[in-house]
């Protein structure tokens, strides 16, 4: 089918088409869930464990170890990592890129039936798939007293927030879960005196038994006559009337549960504390499903926060404030690629119309941009794809691509058309002329994007919306140019045969004739091939940067984590720590002192401490970090603050930068004392570097161990579960049962008086049937000492890990090549026995990662050699083409270098994969000069007129389209903001290595055709051979 032919000779039908694709186009946006970036994470499944109270090392023993020993046999499990602290424990397990989640989730329920029954009072675990932060976290969400309400305990509105607020949140089209971080469940609190109990010869497990036995129990049903009951043993009692429950008979008399014990429905005990700019808060995220457009969802939660702020939430005096808000950054970096889209349309266009002196041919061509990027919304939205920085990045790229094909058609029909050619003719046989070598730049720029598309693990997932994008967009280009064109040309084109552009074909024949006097003979073309190409090879060794793993892409936010003194209680974390630190941000927050902070929170919690700060001025971010350095978060009690830059991209508080050593053995306290070394030597070889342990580098949490006596225990006739269950009973409280009321269901524990020395908890008395009352003291010996805080295990071993932050300006791998020449020696000499060292997360994921770009690369040059081959018929041509590439590949390099005169940029992957993108962007002038020079040598068979012609014919349309696409792509190189961190690399070497082939290309593949040329036998093939245009199967 003859495309241009058949738009031509109905035009009417062709713009008919437009405003279709237009339409669909607009749709097509409408539909687009917005995203900051694609999912760029490894899958990833995270099972939860909650046993209140619980020690780390019984967690670790009777919950988290059992779970591991099956989990590790679920299939596709690359990765598994286990943090323990006071009463919870977690599993995050990573899997294979591309894993069938679905399929991972039932392996992993069914890998947790086969575990041994858990202790009565630890619940259920709670299985979540989208790793130890669950699904993205859109949304911060704080709830605080109002100015006019004197209360601070949120206990009392926990039924108001269960009952209103979170199910309102969850109507919200996009959120997956509303998790209520500060929750404090409600239990039913049964305080005992063991005084008491013991008096009267009650033992615990006999107060226990009467309290677990009262409960209603289903008798089944009987037919009585025509009906069948229901039978029920109404044996519950409710709070109010629990105390009238008879526990035993002493002498004859019934001993109630309320002589001896207090009945009360209470909160259960606050584990730590979150503030919002310095007042109590009641805090809980929002999280979203994988497909949810975020800015709507936010916009959806701005809604509810309204509503709920004017209703329920007033009438309590209550105020609910949106802490952390994901769509914010999302709508910065969007516009700012939005904005440098815009701008590059104009300076493209700007170009164009400085060659074309012709609102009406600029316009023509310029009617090739939306387009493509209609089309280009069209296909992101039919195969599930999100508006992303990303593939925003990618449509700004293409905006100077797409003009390409347009300005070549164009300038080809205005050339022969100036010839005195009628206008369809004209158009007929420019359009015929060009179309091979379109077809054949699409085709390489198309399958230059191939490899990307297929790439594994993170830069798969991360850039195949911009290989999408581009290729869609490209490919229409080619289609509206051998279609749109031609139509717009037949209705608008009113050049005068005789207007045959003298002026500017002065400077083009002027260039063609200094290309030939550069050129003209063997030793100058022998002298410019060696020089570029080898020149250009050299170069780039000695310029080359270091490679990284992904961008920094800073945030405005700024987090803090702390080692907290270990056994410090909330009430002292909060007085000694959280005060100290909140008097200190004051005057900073009250706009007194400056950098000015716009908002912060403060959460401080056995398992998890953080202080986030906002910025009035994002520019001021660093000067911040340097504030609380130095003066906030330094001189706090056995506390020690690490604070960093947050990142836009999606690995949780890493940012993909972060490097783990993991020191995995048997003795704790050695590794944890070889990892205080540690981070001395890693400080010394990076310095600035931020270098947290995780966990804590001490085992000194308090605590306490009753040692049974066997032989005590023996003669008093108990044994040793009976005496633990009174130390918990007389601790934390013991667990008896559940009680439901129809609404609410509440543990039910039982629990003796506290205790504030521990003297008086080995006084306690317990009353045994042998021996009569006895004393904790007497069954048990109590010992002093020191424990650990939290516990880390990866893949099923016990391990120390030091998370290394490197400096700003310095890449992943220069700063693995000073821990290995340093550092790393010293630290693994130093271990205990039967220890190891090992990289986790960006530092193992790097020596791969450049080694799969490395092998992307070759794969791209090997596509495109075979691709012109096969176009050209000829591995000569193709190997010509090829050999434009090592100029263009210096001059991104060159860009990189010049870019970090002012800004640090590191060859992360995302710039890696600008340099496979430009291989298929720089063969194009190269294919075009090929293709000319066969083309005037079959119908001059003379090699240097050939290249002649075919320089002053291709001269000005491949300056027009490659400053067209420079300047298109520009803004993405040189304006910052939000998320320009995240594609600014990739532009550079785009913007580099094409302003290098416009340069240089014209000086050598002229050098390369005449030097080929004469060392061919005198039967050439070039003049045996039809040109491209002709031999392409494709019409136009």
């Amino acid at each position: 089918m003859n495309l241009t032919k058949l738009s031509t000779n109905n035009p009417a039908g062709t713009l008919v088409a437009l405003l279709l694709i237009a339409i669909f186009g607009v749709l097509a946006i409408g539909k687009l869930p917005i995203q900051l970036l694609p999912d760029i994470q490894r899958p990833q499944i995270s099972v939860f464990n909650n046993w209140r109270s619980a020690a780390p090392q019984e967690m670790e023993s009777n919950i988290i170890e059992p779970q591991e020993n099956v989990l590790r046999q679920v299939p596709g499990v690359v990765e598994m990592t286990s943090n323990i602290s006071q009463g919870f424990g977690g599993i995050t397990l990573t899997f294979e890129v591309g894993s069938d989640m679905q399929a991972g989730m039932i392996n992993v329920i069914n890998a947790l039936n086969q575990t041994p029954p858990r202790p009565l009072d630890a619940n259920e675990p709670f299985i979540n798939v989208g790793g130890g932060n669950g699904a993205p976290n859109l949304a911060s969400l704080l709830i605080r007293m109002a100015p006019d309400n004197p209360a601070t305990d949120f206990a009392q509105y926990q039924k108001l927030i269960d009952d209103v607020v979170e199910p309102r949140l969850r109507l919200i089209s996009g959120v997956g879960s509303v998790r209520l971080q500060s929750r404090l469940p409600k239990e039913l609190h049964i305080e005992f005196d063991p005084y008491r109990a013991a008096a009267l010869g009650i033992t615990l497990d006999q107060l226990r038994s009467t309290l677990s036995r009262a409960a209603d129990i289903s008798g089944g049903t009987a037919n009585v006559g025509r009906r069948q009951y229901t039978v029920r043993f109404i044996g519950q009692y409710t709070p109010e009337n629990l105390g009238n429950l008879i526990v035993t008979y002493n002498e004859g008399r019934p001993i109630y549960l309320n002589e001896l014990a207090d009945v009360e429905v209470s909160s259960a005990d606050v584990q730590g504390f979150t503030k919002r700019n310095g007042y109590p808060a009641y805090y809980m995220t929002v999280e979203g499903t994988f497909d949810a457009n975020t800015v709507k969802v936010l916009d959806g939660v701005n809604e509810a926060i309204a509503e709920l702020n004017q209703g329920p939430l007033k009438e309590a005096g209550l105020v609910l404030d949106l802490s952390f808000d994901a769509s914010v950054h999302i709508k910065r970096a969007i516009w700012l690629v939005k904005g440098n889209l815009a701008i590059g349309v104009v300076l493209a266009l700007v170009i164009l119309y400085a060659f074309l002196r012709s609102f009406r041919a600029t316009l023509m061509i310029a009617s090739t941009i939306p387009v493509a990027l209609l089309i280009a919304f069209f296909f992101l939205e039919m195969m599930g794809r999100t508006l992303n920085v990303i593939s925003l990045a990618g449509l700004a790229f293409a905006v100077g691509l797409v003009l390409d094909a347009a300005i070549i058609v164009q300038e080809n029909i205005v050339r022969i058309l100036q010839q005195g050619t009628p206008i369809r003719e004209a158009i007929a046989k420019g359009t015929d002329q060009v179309k091979g070598a379109l077809l054949a730049s699409t085709a390489t720029t198309v399958a230059i994007f191939l490899p990307i598309l297929f790439m594994p693990g993170v830069e798969g997932q991360l850039f195949s919306d911009l290989a999408l994008t581009l290729s869609v967009a490209v490919v229409s280009s080619f289609i509206s140019a051998i279609t749109l064109i031609p139509v717009f040309s037949l209705l608008w084109l009113k050049l005068s045969p005789q207007d045959d552009g003298q002026q500017s074909g002065r400077l083009w024949r002027w260039i063609s004739a200094t290309v030939q006097r550069l050129t003209g003979d063997t030793k100058r073309a022998v002298f410019w091939c060696v020089t570029l190409i080898l020149g250009a090879a050299m170069l780039t060794a000695v310029l080359m940067p270091r490679p990284d793993f992904l961008p920094q892409a800073r945030s405005d936010g700024i987090f803090a984590f702390f080692a907290l003194p270990p056994g410090a209680n909330v009430k002292t974390l909060e007085k000694e720590v959280g005060d100290v630190i909140i008097e200190r941000l004051k005057p900073y927050y009250d706009k007194e002192k400056q950098p000015y902070i716009k908002g912060y929170n403060f959460s401080m919690y056995s398992a998890f401490n953080v202080l986030f700060i906002y910025p009035e001025d994002p520019s001021q971010a660093d000067a911040m970090i340097e504030l609380l350095n130095k003066e906030i978060l330094v001189g706090l009690p056995d506390t020690q603050a690490f604070t960093n830059r947050g990142s836009l991209l999606q690995f949780g508080f890493n940012g993909g930068r972060a490097i783990n050593i993991d020191l995995q053995g048997a003795d704790m306290e050695a590794l944890m004392e070889t990892a205080g070394k540690g981070m001395g030597l890693i400080q010394e070889a990076l310095p600035g570097a931020v270098v947290r342990p995780i966990p804590g580098l001490s085992m000194a949490q308090p605590e306490l161990q009753l040692i049974p006596n066997e032989r005590r225990l023996a003669q008093a006739g108990v044994d040793r579960i009976q005496i633990a269950n009174a130390i918990r009973a007389y601790t934390s409280g013991l667990f008896v049962g559940e009680y439901f009321d129809g609404n609410e269901r509440m543990d039910v524990l039982l629990k003796g008086p506290k205790w504030q020395v521990p003297e008086q908890l080995s006084a306690t008395p317990v009353y045994t049937q042998a021996a009569g009352i006895q004393t904790i003291g007497e069954l048990a010996t109590l010992k002093r000492t020191v424990g650990p805080t939290q516990l880390q295990r990866v893949n099923g071993k016990r391990s120390v890990s030091l998370l290394i932050f490197p400096p700003a300006d310095m890449s992943l791998d220069e700063a693995l090549e000073k821990l290995n020449q340093s550092a790393v020696p010293t630290l693994r000499a130093s271990l205990p026995e039967n220890s190891s060292l090992g990289y986790r997360g960006s530092a193992d994921k790097l020596d791969s990662t450049i080694k799969d770009m490395g092998a992307n690369f070759a794969l791209a040059v090997v596509i495109l050699f075979l691709l012109m081959a096969a176009m050209f018929k000829s591995a000569k041509d193709s190997l010509l083409v090829l050999l434009s590439m090592p100029l263009a590949i210096c001059g991104g390099v060159v860009s990189l270098r010049l870019l970090n005169l002012f800004s640090f940029q590191s060859l992360d992957l995302l710039t890696m994969i600008g340099f496979i993108i430009l291989l298929g962007l720089v063969v194009n002038n190269a294919i075009l000069l090929v293709d000319q020079t066969r083309q005037s040598y079959r119908e001059t068979p003379d090699i240097d007129l050939a290249i002649a012609q075919a320089v002053a014919t291709r001269a000005r349309p491949v300056y027009m389209s490659t400053l067209t696409s420079i300047f298109g792509m520009l803004p993405l190189m040189l304006v910052p903001g939000v998320g320009s961190e995240i594609y600014r690399g990739l532009a550079a070497v785009i913007v580099g290595g094409m302003t290098f082939s416009a340069l240089f290309t014209l000086i050598l593949m002229p050098s390369l055709l005449r030097l080929t040329h004469r060392l061919s036998p005198v039967t050439n093939r070039l003049a045996d051979e039809p040109a491209l245009s002709s031999t392409t199967g494709v019409k136009s």
